[in-house]
């Protein structure tokens, strides 16, 4: 097993263009570089695992984040680098840090030790959140009838919610916020 401890830095990122996206989560513990790559949708369930975590055990619950360190410049190839196969995640209450467990594909088929441990804080883990939301709401938008993600460039989107009676674009639906301003007034 990869013992990283505390980490120095934690981010996660996507890659390529909407649609032909990769992701994946980076950290930095001294000159160890961690690259750790999963899908979209197992990316946003890290992101709310986290956060639930910190909703449930976190004894600063409510208290803002304190200045995390970036990773910086990361490398081409990181020293540790796989395809994660199984995860888990758990909140040290004592100590405020996120615990990552991550195995391999080998490790999960071997039902072996975890092959990486990680920490973070939770400065980092609140940073950790935001960062993950944003990478993933990045990518196309959604049909608001089917949740699946629309095309690009007014390509039509067949939803199953209009029973393929329509072959036009299903604009997205607005949110409350996005109300024109002007009616305030």
């Amino acid at each position: 097993m990869i013992d990283l401890g505390l980490v120095d830095a934690v981010d996660a990122e996507a890659i390529g263009q909407p649609g032909q996206r990769t992701f994946r989560l980076r950290a930095r513990a001294g000159a160890t570089y961690v690259a750790l790559w999963l899908e979209k949708e197992q990316l946003a369930a890290v992101g709310r695992s986290i956060s639930q975590l910190l909703a449930e055990r976190s004894m600063r619950r409510g208290q803002p984040a304190g200045t995390v360190e970036p990773v910086g410049n990361f490398p081409q190839r990181a020293q540790v680098e796989f395809q994660i196969a199984r995860m888990g995640l758990d909140y040290d209450a004592e100590e405020e840090q996120a615990v990552l467990l991550a195995d391999d594909p080998q490790a999960a088929e071997r039902r072996d030790t975890p092959t990486l441990r990680m920490a973070f804080s939770r400065s980092q883990a609140l940073t950790l959140i935001h960062i993950i939301e944003q990478a993933v709401a990045g990518g196309r938008p959604t049909c608001p009838l089917c949740k699946q993600p629309l095309d690009f460039a007014n390509a039509p989107h067949e939803c199953i919610h209009t029973n393929g009676h329509s072959k036009e674009p299903v604009p997205p639906r607005q949110s409350a916020d996005d109300g024109d301003a002007e009616d305030e007034d």
